[in-house]
């Protein structure tokens, strides 16, 4: 008896917790709206993990003294301050920003992939400014 309680119970959350949803996708206006919020939460996401990749190229290259300073606009913290309308954060993006980390760092490995801060030195004063800004 006790066991077919607690799955009554729980069948009872389920369709309770299921009920406002429907409720919300039966209105067309709050799924637009929902579908806006999440374009711009996934632009943020994109445009955060670009950066991320970007200043650990420099720091691969050199162009950056240290992970020390790219820290506070790398880091999960600043992540979730920076997409902060989104209450709900996907649990990919920390595995998205470890790998933006990576990839950035595994670019800077590759031979003649440096060379780009040689002919782009705007880029290099570019990510040493950002680094600067942060550390304030």
């Amino acid at each position: 008896m006790h066991v077919r309680g607690i799955i009554a119970f729980v069948i009872i959350a389920l369709l309770a917790g299921s009920l406002p949803a429907a409720a919300q996708q039966a209105d067309p206006a709050s799924g637009s709206l929902r579908a806006r919020i999440k374009a711009k939460y996934l632009e943020k996401r994109d445009r955060f993990l670009h950066r991320t990749k970007d200043l650990y190229f420099a720091v691969g290259c050199k162009v950056l003294a240290s992970e020390a300073g790219i820290l506070p606009l790398t880091s999960s913290q600043s992540y979730l301050a920076y997409v902060g309308e989104q209450t709900v954060v996907d649990t990919k993006d920390e595995s998205l920003r470890q790998a933006a980390v990576q990839e950035g760092l595994d670019r800077a490995a590759k031979p003649g992939e440096c060379d780009y801060y040689r002919r782009h030195p705007e880029a290099a004063e570019a990510a040493r400014r950002a680094a600067a800004e942060a550390r304030r």
